[in-house]
């Protein structure tokens, strides 16, 4: 079968006659009936009561009339022929969707490839730059302790700049560093 039937909701079987059909909703109606539920019942429960009972008066309805039964046979029967054509439309579907996320999956992890290179780039970058900054200023070391006389001459400039940025040096007589 094709999900729940009507045949189903009522618990009744496919060739069963019009008079087994009443029985069968009489006897669900009665288990069905909203009315026979507590009055504490919260309202959730209450609106799925109403819809199983309508399950059963809808399933009545249908199996009951020869013309609308034949007519919802005629669908089952077709819906169980062409279920193998659903079913391959969607096993397609369903490959689609994973070739879809395999390829979504891919792109992904190629991003986070790109990014975790970029990062890895990223901080080979700042360690040259320290490297280089060590590197300069060894250097600048290096010539300070050649000539102590430089480091003297960069701290009065650095100073006179301080008194500059401070305005007690009109900018005039200063000299850029």
């Amino acid at each position: 079968m094709v999900g729940l039937t009507l045949y189903d909701v009522l618990a009744i079987p496919t060739t069963a006659s019009t008079d087994d059909v009443r029985r069968a909703y009489k006897q669900k109606a009665l288990e069905t009936h909203p009315d026979k539920l507590e009055p504490t019942v919260s309202e959730q429960e209450r609106r799925a009561a109403e819809g199983r009972f309508r399950n059963v008066c809808e399933a009545f309805e249908v199996l009951s009339d020869p013309v609308k039964k034949k007519a919802y046979d005629d669908r089952i029967q077709l819906a169980q022929k062409n279920k193998k054509h659903w079913d391959e439309q969607h096993d397609k579907r369903v490959k689609t969707r994973e070739e879809w996320a395999r390829q979504v999956k891919e792109r992904s992890e190629a991003r986070m490839k790109e990014r975790a290179d970029f990062y890895e780039n990223l901080n080979r970058i700042k360690e040259e730059k320290q490297r280089y900054v060590e590197m300069v200023e060894l250097f600048y070391q290096e010539l300070r302790d050649c000539h102590p006389e430089w480091e003297s001459r960069r701290q009065a400039a650095l100073q006179w700049k301080e008194m500059a940025d401070k305005g007690q040096i009109p900018r005039q007589h200063t000299t850029r560093i």
